[in-house]
């Protein structure tokens, strides 16, 4: 599993950001990749879409004060394969 990947679940598990609560998205992509390369950012913004893909990260579009934006979260029903996939599941 790349870092990147890590990163993303870590930061959702440690906010515990797992189904009805949610985090704006462009907020989170921002703050994870103003540091990164243009090579990283790539590498990152296919894991992300991968994650969403495979059902491990929701994604919603919810009403703010703005208007809709798209939020995520974790999915409840994956959480033990979130676990295996981080740093919790190694012994």
């Amino acid at each position: 599993m790349e870092k990147s990947t890590e990163s993303i679940l870590l930061f959702l598990l440690n906010k515990h950001i797992i189904g009805a609560k949610h985090f704006p998205e462009h907020k989170f992509v921002v703050s994870r990749t103003k540091w990164l390369d243009k090579d990283e950012r790539k590498v990152f913004e296919k894991e992300y879409s991968e994650l969403i893909n495979q059902g491990i990260l929701l994604r919603l579009k919810k009403k703010t004060g703005k208007g809709t934006e798209w939020h995520i979260s974790l999915n409840p029903e994956r959480l033990k394969d979130i676990y295996e996939m981080t740093i919790y599941g190694k012994d």
